[in-house]
């Protein structure tokens, strides 16, 4: 369905990590620093660069309406098309799913 680099480090499951970041950042008005914190925490664990961490959040944001129009991604707009209307938790819950999904049908 999406079309990710092999070699980008982007896939469904860091889509759906910042995308719970700006519903986080979302829900808490965003607190200045909170996206830099964040971004760096999800950095630290995986292949990502923060500033394109940032950047995706910002995409985020923007389709959420929080900022202005950005260029996001087919994959970001399907997302926040399908479940922009999610709670933090809701969208946590969803991540989760998606995760055990995977590693069942790994198994």
């Amino acid at each position: 369905m999406f079309n990710f680099q092999v070699d980008s480090g982007w896939s469904i499951e860091n889509e759906l990590r910042c995308f719970i970041i700006a519903k986080r950042l979302e829900s808490e008005g965003s607190p200045r620093g909170m996206q830099g914190d964040m971004c760096r925490v999800l950095a630290n664990s995986t292949s990502l660069g923060e500033s394109t961490i940032k950047a995706k959040v910002g995409n985020y944001k923007s389709e959420l309406g929080i900022t202005n129009e950005s260029n996001s991604s087919e994959a970001t707009k399907f997302i926040v098309n399908n479940f922009g209307s999610m709670s933090v938790q809701e969208a946590e819950a969803l991540l989760t799913g998606y995760l055990f999904g995977i590693s069942v049908n790994s198994a």
